[in-house]
């Protein structure tokens, strides 16, 4: 009695530990195919003294097309990536512009797990005063001279009378000309009538 129960006890145990270890193996595909962010670039909390031109997320598993994001917020609250999520297995980046303000930025991010689950979580970086370009300021010009490109603008000169209308030059230059030309032949034929009906000239 005492071997048939103690045998019986240990095909007992022998069967649970069997339909455990089954049962374990057909859930680990399962837990394995749900993405687990392993590294990112720019790193979680990290302090930047360069511009990123990306972020690169890199998780455990491969990334599924469709429906993914990823969204860099600046101090400014505009969103400053730009273009579409790239993927390359376990890989998903996306490119950012040209940053210009220090400050934390945050990378909210979507995407669709091996398994079709979405994930999705927030990370921050800051970029510090020295990564950011200084504004170019341009020169003031020395005292006296015109900035470049303009030309100076051309001023009458002080001493430069208005123009006499009836001079040559001025508007009614040419008319007076015509009447005085007019005036001399006229004169002329005066003179020429006179000498003709004097006495003796025989006519």
């Amino acid at each position: 009695m005492t071997t048939t129960s103690t045998g019986r006890r240990l095909r007992t145990l022998f069967t649970g530990i069997t339909a455990a270890a089954l049962l374990g193996v057909g859930l680990a595909p399962a837990a394995q195919a749900h993405n687990t962010l392993i590294s990112s670039s720019p790193e979680d909390g990290a302090t930047l003294d360069a511009v990123p031109d990306e972020v690169v997320l890199t998780f455990n598993a491969d990334v599924n097309d469709g429906g993914n994001g990823i969204v860099v917020t600046g101090p400014d609250g505009a969103d400053h990536a730009e273009g579409e999520v790239e993927l390359d297995g376990p890989e998903a980046s996306i490119a950012i512009a040209p940053l210009t303000e220090a400050g934390e930025y945050t990378i909210d991010y979507r995407i669709v797990s091996a398994d079709g689950h979405p994930l999705s979580d927030t990370l921050t970086f800051t970029l510090d005063e020295a990564a950011v370009p200084e504004p170019v300021e341009s020169e003031p010009a020395p005292a006296g001279e015109e900035p470049a490109g303009e030309e100076p603008a051309a001023s009458p000169a002080a001493d430069e009378a208005p123009a006499d209308p009836l001079s040559p030059t001025g508007p009614l230059g040419p008319v007076v000309g015509v009447l005085g030309g007019v005036a001399a032949i006229a004169l002329v034929a005066i003179v020429i009538i006179r000498i003709r009906r004097r006495p003796g000239s025989g006519k």
